[in-house]
């Protein structure tokens, strides 16, 4: 009888045996389950991974706004491009930054090496890029008159020693238009006398005037009612023959009886306009002068090295510069520096009167800590930093200085009993819906309260194509200006 129950006994013992072993066994995976490492999917890394460039990115963008920012108000700052970039930039960084601790932390949870694999991956990625961008901005480089270019833009700082070398070459050789133009101790440069161009198309004058040829004088004829026209390049004539320039054509229409003097200057501005007719204009006493200019003029006014606005124009003078003090007229750099004493200076720091030249920036000048780097020096040339414009450049004192020069030679010359006629001259991008705004030229003449002629519906008639040839008027143009301007200038002689 008690065999059953010892049988049945050590069954149960089995079991329990099993159980036991099975319990155990079931713990030891679940304690190996806990210990070992949990390893990241390839989506969790590829997610780590872009935040990671994107945040570098990011602190790239907001290190370049905040530099492009320069002394502008915080206010100021945020509504132009830069600082809405910035407002973008910001948030990028603060998102991916937490997304980057959140995945380190998880990281560190699991004692997984991954996470730091994923960022030395990054920054091996970063450094080979800058590494590459780097020699690939050295190996582009190449020089210019202004220092060291890649592609089109002009790497700051740009060199005073390549600009000065270039003008000094340049002025022994009197090249390009240094031919037919000369240093003038009042204007800054004007027309030389019996003078011709390279090109063959422009002749000056015994006076100094724009002739047909060389060794004409003008003087002779003082039976011939004078009109005198003074202006820029556009008045001159440039890019065609005299005989196809609008002064020449206004002069043929008008009548034998006429003589039409053409004091215009290439390059001029408001001021120095005035200045001409002030100088070589007024002894003439012509009974018209016409004073024409393009919206261009009255930038120049606010310059006083016209090689920093444009070096293309290879212009190797300083001009006067008119600043409004107590709502008079004065000038600085007057008498201006002739081409022998800018480029003889050791540095641009030693130029005077730089403050009122709108064209410079110091910064583009400056040397600092990074133009070690061609690539930091590529991003800080293509997104400059933002400067304070002095307030004699201000967009509002360019419109008063330049209406003020107007009113001043209007006033000079009724004085001088000659009758003046103002003209605007449209220049390319001021016809139709071109012209979101009404040109800087008519603006100045509206705030002078001055009439003014406008020969923009003649030129109007010709097709887009036949209006200009590279830059100034064709013959087609000059001749719609000339048959514009014949019956306000016989309408004006009238008066006599």
């Amino acid at each position: 009888m008690s065999k059953p129950a010892d049988d049945r006994l050590g069954t149960e013992k089995t079991i329990a045996s099993r159980e036991g072993d099975l319990s155990v066994v079931c713990t030891d995976t679940q304690s190996d389950a806990t210990i070992s490492p949990r390893v990241p999917s390839q989506k969790q890394e590829m997610r780590l991974l872009a935040s990671l460039f994107i945040l570098e990115l990011s602190l790239t963008v907001l290190t370049i706004a905040i530099y492009m920012k320069g002394a502008r108000p915080f206010a100021v700052f945020l509504s132009s491009i830069a600082g809405k970039v910035l407002v973008v930039a910001i948030p990028l960084c603060v998102v991916t930054g937490v997304l980057i601790v959140l995945q380190y932390v998880v990281a560190r949870r699991s004692s997984t090496r991954h996470f730091w694999l994923v960022v030395g991956l990054n920054l091996t990625t970063v450094i080979v890029g800058l590494f590459v961008g780097e020699v690939a901005v050295r190996l582009g480089v190449h020089s210019s008159s202004e220092g060291e270019v890649f592609g089109k833009t002009v790497l700051r700082p740009k060199s005073w020693e390549a600009v000065s070398a270039d003008y000094r070459t340049m002025l022994r050789q009197l090249s390009g238009d240094l031919t037919y133009l000369e240093y003038d101790d009042v204007m800054g440069w004007t027309v030389g006398r019996n003078k011709r161009s390279l090109n063959g198309l422009n002749y000056s004058s015994a006076e100094g005037i724009r002739a047909p040829h060389q060794g004409v004088s003008f003087a002779g004829e003082t039976e011939k009612t004078r009109i005198a026209l003074v202006g820029d390049s556009f008045t001159f004539g440039e890019e065609v023959r005299y005989e196809d320039s609008w002064g020449y054509l206004l002069e043929k229409m008008l009548g034998p009886e006429f003589q039409v003097l053409n004091f215009g200057v290439g390059g001029y501005s408001v001021g120095q306009t005035y200045l001409r007719y002030e100088e070589d204009v007024r002894p003439w006493n012509p009974k018209v002068v016409i004073f024409s200019f393009i919206s261009h003029d009255v930038w120049r006014t606010t310059w006083v090295y016209p090689f920093l606005a444009v070096p293309d124009w290879k212009m190797p003078f300083s001009k006067p510069r008119f600043v409004l003090r107590d709502d008079q007229l004065v000038l600085k750099n007057f008498p201006p520096l002739s081409p022998d004493e800018i480029f003889n200076r050791k540095a641009m720091s030693r130029l005077p009167f730089m403050m009122y030249d709108e064209s410079y920036s110091s910064s583009e000048w400056q040397h600092r800590f990074f133009d070690r780097s061609y690539l930091v020096r590529l991003v800080v040339s293509m997104f400059p930093q933002w400067t304070a414009e002095h307030s004699d450049s201000s967009e509002e004192m360019r419109l008063l200085v330049n209406a003020r020069i107007l009113t001043e030679f209007v006033r000079s010359a009724t004085q001088a009993g000659s009758i003046p006629l103002m003209v605007y001259l449209p220049s390319r991008g001021e016809w139709g819906d071109k012209s979101e705004t009404t040109p800087l030229a008519k603006q100045v003449l509206q705030a002078a309260g001055l009439p003014y002629l406008d020969p923009s519906p003649c030129v109007a008639q010709l097709d887009p194509a036949d209006r200009y040839l590279v830059t100034h008027y064709s013959p087609q143009s000059n001749a719609a200006v000339a048959k514009c301007l014949v019956g306000p200038v016989r309408e004006a002689l009238g008066q006599f």
